[in-house]
């Protein structure tokens, strides 16, 4: 059973629930559906509470408007935002508004068409939410908190650079891309497509499907405007006449779509992956003879994931549309409540905008009765795709649904049909007689953009405009006059929503893009500090390794207790970060005590702490401080030595973490790690006169954990994070050598080939904060040593007293595919 939302007007006796599928509708207006409520209506769906918090702002065009080829404007039945241009400032939003005209300027019972090339229209949209008590006067200024500026368009060509035209094209076809399409076989429009565009949906790339009515057809088209190819329609909606196609939208086919009742609604699902399109009623075999048996129409769900042009639909499902009774009064529904379009809010529920025929532009006095935007869920229906329902097997026989279908569950969510808020805004719903704010018919377009409130993440406008079917007194089509008898304005409504299931496609996009960034960021920032953990102990025993056994070597050269310092800076530690352009400074102290050992032996405590910063272009930025330990032992005999290191952070503060998110917007974190390093090498020692040569063979292991963390900040396009686990292990093989002829001096010079043992990437997980909705949420691989690497550095060491040694390294590491990175230590250690 479809769920009832409104509580209102169900309590009023306007809809009714149906009895059961059966019956073959769920929801029946059989008097005009109002909800005279002023605030929030709350509706639950599958356990989740939507909000309509209500009508915010209206638009209006003058039906006298011309677009940028100088034609009327004919506007929307279909539009859609740019993304990528939506920012809010203060209490005002702005951005890039496409819309979609159908045909042209037509009366298809008086035979009229207009050669009306397809096209998009594009407008500066600037919103100022009206939140106030105090109803507008009754008079189109009011409608101004939205405006929208003409910015020129886009020209829809063929695959041969023609364009498209609106007029019928009867029964003539021509063929492109491999398809068979409706197109005159005289006339103006002779061989050029014929096209009634009801349905728009664009990709984040800037490139769009268009869907219509006399194939039905879905067309997909470059950013340009150029046709690239077609998404292929089950047999079941192609119109049929005596066994031929016929695209022509005055006589009815045998089967198929109704004339002017193709593909009215038209959506991309968030990530992008599916396309999904509705009839706008039941075709032809699919119906009774009755206007309201024409109730059960279809969903038609594209993989486009692979090729943007599938041939066929990977599921498909029955919607029962509402049913009402046209002139409202209170007898029998009579008529199907047609829907006109569609918005993804992930790839199961979607937003269906269903309407009567009544309102402004109809030319009679017959009362407004229903217009609604439904949810719709497709979970646990049945799907019908690939089976025989695609051919010309009806689903619902004389418009009764066939048993062991499942249609979708509806739950109303937002009823336009609301007089205190349209009052609100200087509208009303009299149609005895109709004036200029009266509310049109032809409802049929639909938008999502986000509110961009902290406080409220989920909250979104939803921009609902009509079609104005070209009605204008002083109207051109290709510099030809006309005279429509009546002036019908574009209108755009905006009513802000609480979608809490509503996955944003470009918050989404831009986390799948970003978020691996922060993780490896984070990962690459632990497994740096469990490395400077180590990093001071190996160049102090390096330097102890460099004077064992020999004389005059002051401080370095004599075991025993000691005190030492040490400090190091490692500038863009390139190659532990997964080959990602970066600016790291990261700077480390530690202080340590070499035990009270004699002959070859050392060992010691140590411990540390330090921080520093990370940067990438675009914004992104972390810092971070830890404080590490460590313990490190060696052994260095005349020919041979071995030593070892095993150190930690058990606290690392990650903070200041900052990523750049979509609609302008930054997100801002902490959250905290720890790490482990274990380190070993060993070696020959070759002495020949002054120079002392080590060849060797090292290991080091490096482990860190990154806890879990939500952002703040962005919004919706707010992240949370989950912990993540980052292991590096590397085998190091090369030489050092250093010459001791110099006597308190002692350069040396190392070089090191690093081999990347593995693993070289963690798998990190994350996920839009405030939806709840599983599409929402994505893993990915999170590289970090990306490619083995080649170490080569040189050092000074030397005595300032008998008990006083000093010694200064640098360490270049030279990705052999990503990058490189410079680090600088220096100590001190006094002989007891």
């Amino acid at each position: 059973m479809t769920t009832i939302s409104i509580r209102a007007a169900l309590a009023a006796g306007s809809l009714i629930a149906g009895a059961g599928l059966a019956q073959g509708q769920s929801i029946e207006a059989r008097v005009p559906n109002l909800q005279p409520i002023d605030g929030p209506v709350s509706v639950n769906a599958g356990g989740t509470t939507l909000v309509n918090q209500g009508l915010q702002g209206v638009a209006r065009l003058p039906a006298t408007t011309r677009d940028f080829l100088g034609d009327s404007l004919g506007s929307f039945s279909s539009l859609a935002v740019d993304l990528a241009t939506w920012r809010r400032t203060g209490d005002t939003y702005a951005g890039t508004l496409y819309t979609l005209p159908d045909r042209g300027y037509n009366n298809p019972d008086g035979g009229l068409f207009s050669d009306y090339a397809g096209r998009l229209n594009r407008f500066t949209l600037r919103f100022t939410p009206y939140t106030g008590a105090a109803a507008l006067p009754q008079a189109t200024s009011s409608q101004s908190q939205i405006t929208l500026t003409p910015d020129g368009g886009i020209v829809l060509t063929d695959a041969k650079g023609q364009r498209f035209s609106g007029l019928d094209p009867a029964a003539g076809t021509t063929r492109q891309l491999g398809a068979v399409l409706p197109s005159a076989a005289a006339g103006p429009s002779a061989g050029r497509i014929s096209l009634d565009a009801e349905g728009l949906a664009r990709r984040l790339d800037g490139s769009f499907y268009v869907s219509d009515e006399y194939g039905p057809n879905i067309y997909y088209f470059n950013r340009s405007g150029q046709l690239q190819g077609l998404i292929g329609i089950p047999a079941a909606l192609q119109p049929v006449t005596n066994g031929q196609l016929n695209f022509n939208s005055l006589t009815p086919p045998d089967t198929g779509r109704r004339n002017n009742q193709g593909l009215e609604a038209l959506a991309l699902t968030p990530d992008g992956r599916g396309l999904v399109a509705i009839l706008q009623s039941a075709t032809l075999q699919d119906s009774g003879p009755n206007q309201q048996q024409r109730a059960n129409t279809r969903i038609l769900y594209y993989d486009v994931s692979g090729s943007p042009t599938p041939s066929a639909p990977s599921r498909e499902y029955v919607l029962q549309l509402p049913v009402y009774n046209q002139n409202g009064n209170g007898g029998a529904p009579n008529r199907t409540a047609a829907q006109s379009e569609m918005l993804a809010l992930n790839d199961t529920q979607f937003l269906v905008l269903s309407r009567d025929s009544n309102g402004l532009g109809t030319g009679n006095t017959t009362p407004i009765v229903y217009k609604s935007v439904l949810l719709v869920d497709t979970a646990g229906a049945t799907n019908i795709a690939g089976g025989p329902y695609d051919g010309t097997t009806p689903i619902s026989p004389n418009g009764t649904l066939r048993a062991g279908l499942t249609p979708v569950k509806t739950t109303e969510v937002v009823d336009i049909l609301n007089p205190v808020q349209l009052n609100r805004f200087g509208m009303n719903l009299t149609t005895n007689p109709a004036s200029q704010t009266t509310l049109p018919e032809k409802i049929e377009a639909m938008g999502l953009v986000p509110v961009l409130s902290e406080r409220a993440p989920n909250d979104y406008f939803l921009l609902v405009g009509n079609d104005n079917d070209f009605l204008t007194r002083q109207g051109a089509i290709n510099g030809q006059p006309y005279d429509a008898g009546i002036n019908n304005d574009n209108i755009l409504l905006a009513y802000r929503l609480t979608l809490p299931t509503y996955v944003d496609p470009l918050s989404l996009a831009v986390m799948k893009a970003t978020a691996p960034t922060v993780l490896q960021g984070l990962g690459a920032g632990a497994v740096g500090v469990a490395a400077s953990a180590t990093r001071s102990m190996q160049d102090h025993l390096s330097a102890l390794r460099r004077s064992a056994g020999l004389a005059s070597q002051g401080a370095w050269g004599t075991s025993g207790p000691a005190l030492w310092v040490g400090g190091d800076v490692v500038f863009a530690d390139q190659p532990r970060n997964g080959g990602l352009s970066l600016d790291r400074t990261i700077a480390q102290g530690s202080a340590g005590f070499d035990l009270p050992l004699t002959g070859p032996w050392r060992a010691g405590l140590a411990v540390g702490g330090g921080g520093g910063s990370l940067s990438r272009p675009q914004g992104f930025r972390q810092d971070q401080s830890a404080f590490t330990v460590a313990a490190y032992g060696g052994y260095y005999g005349p020919t041979f030595y071995a030593q070892g290191i095993v150190g930690g952070a058990p606290i690392i503060d990650l903070s200041g973490l900052r990523r750049p998110a979509a609609y302008g917007l930054t997100a801002d974190a902490k959250t905290s790690a720890t790490a482990l390093a274990l380190d070993g090498e060993t070696g020959l020692i070759l002495d020949r006169d002054a120079f002392r040569l080590m060849p060797f063979a090292g290991l080091s292991h490096y482990s860190a954990r990154v806890s879990g963390f939500t952002e703040t900040g962005a919004a919706g396009n707010n992240v949370a994070y989950g912990g993540i686990t980052v292991l590096q292990t590397t085998a190091r093989f090369g030489a050092e050598l250093a010459y001791t002829g110099f006597g308190g001096i002692v350069p040396s010079v190392r070089v090191a080939y690093n081999l990347g043992l593995g693993p070289r990437q963690s798998a990190g997980l994350f996920r839009l904060a405030s939806v709840q909705n599983p599409l929402a949420a994505a893993t990915a691989a999170i590289p970090f040593l990306k490619s083995d690497f080649v170490t080569a550095g040189f050092g000074l060491q030397g005595s300032l007293t008998e008990q006083l040694g000093w010694r200064v390294d640098y360490q270049a590491a030279i990705g052999t595919r990503a990058g490189v990175a410079h680090g600088v230590t220096a100590g001190l250690r006094y002989q007891f």
